[in-house]
């Protein structure tokens, strides 16, 4: 691969994730780099997504031939950096090929997962100069690791004091994806309380139904409390500002810090999290975090919106949160060297 020019090329590749991908490669962009994306998925339909999950040898030729059609795509462009986010799918030959066809490039690994999550990262995670991981807890158990915690997108920023919403309309809010408990635990948290919020995203009726009918993991979640459509980025930002208290419920066993965390602290809002790993943060204050068990029960809920209520909200993010910013997390990335030593 060559190219005379002097610009510089980054090669994204990551999972679609409600745009967040985008954005990535539009900061990229903001940078000076001429960046390709690429979809790490074959596939991004509900049923498509979940073969890769649980049983991805039943369409490795898809893979395959998916990767080997982006790889002729690609031909013709030299990159100076590679970000690989998740490595859910992403062949070993198709890593082996950029490095051996960009041997001066930065190939950089992220994982916004827990890596026990996805498999297949970690049988090619020798195929980078540098990995990174927005989980604290995988960063200890791997020493090859570097920490770098998730950011919050522009439609976050915080607003000049004047423009904030105060009094703001929402005691607390949720918006998120449904899954496992997450319904359940925020009505316990709503019940009882007025000006509440809570937006529960599903992304397709026939699966919905399946899981309501057939494993009935959601039997008791009426449809008239989901939706199909998802929120705009500015909706959601709206919404957070709009809120005195916003819940996260990242999934059990996941220490990593969810995206939401940032975009609430960064909104200006209270955070509620079931997620004991942000008290180590440098930016964990109680008077901005509130953590609760995942587990809580009528008593728990009592105590956790007692402590809620004793709290006033603050009138913007933590000190020098902008650090947290999509900008610095992508300068994080930037900042790599490359293998001769330079950064990239």
């Amino acid at each position: 691969m060559t190219e005379a020019t002097n610009r510089r090329h980054a090669l994204v590749v990551a999972p679609l994730f409600f745009g967040y991908e985008q954005d990535i490669v539009a900061e990229f962009e903001r940078r000076g780099y001429e960046t390709v994306f690429v979809d790490e998925r074959p596939s991004n339909s509900a049923i498509g997504r979940a073969v890769l999950r649980v049983r991805k040898t039943l369409v490795g030729r898809q893979i395959d031939n998916y990767y080997r059609q982006k790889w002729s795509e690609l031909a013709g462009t030299s990159f100076d950096i590679v970000l690989v986010i998740k490595a859910e799918v992403i062949p070993r030959w198709f890593l082996e090929k950029l490095r051996q066809a960009n041997p001066d490039a930065r190939l950089i690994f992220y994982s916004w997962d827990a890596v026990d999550n996805t498999p297949n990262c970690v049988a090619v995670l020798d195929c980078f100069d540098e990995l990174f991981s927005f989980d604290a807890d995988d960063v200890a158990a791997r020493p090859e690791f570097s920490y770098l915690p998730l950011f919050y997108t522009q439609e976050f920023e915080p607003l000049p004091t004047s423009e904030a919403a105060n009094p703001r309309r929402y005691t607390m809010s949720f918006i998120g994806t449904l899954h496992s408990e997450r319904y359940a635990f925020a009505k316990r948290l709503f019940a009882g309380r007025s000006g509440t919020y809570g937006f529960f995203y599903v992304q397709a009726r026939w699966y919905f139904a399946m899981v309501k009918y057939l494993t009935r993991e959601h039997s008791a979640v009426p449809w008239s409390d989901v939706s199909f459509d998802k929120l705009s980025r500015l909706q959601v930002a709206q919404i957070f500002r709009e809120s005195v208290a916003v819940l996260d419920m990242p999934r059990r066993g996941q220490a990593g810090l969810t995206i939401r965390t940032f975009e609430v602290l960064a909104s200006g809002a209270v955070l509620v999290t079931t997620n004991p790993a942000i008290i180590r943060e440098p930016f964990y204050d109680p008077a901005r975090v509130i953590v609760i068990p995942d587990d809580l029960d009528e008593d728990g809920s009592k105590r956790a919106l007692a402590q809620m209520d004793s709290i006033v909200p603050p009138q913007g993010p933590p000190p020098s949160f902008d650090r947290y910013s999509l900008a610095s997390w992508v300068a994080a990335i930037v900042a790599a060297p490359s293998r001769s030593g330079g950064v990239v």
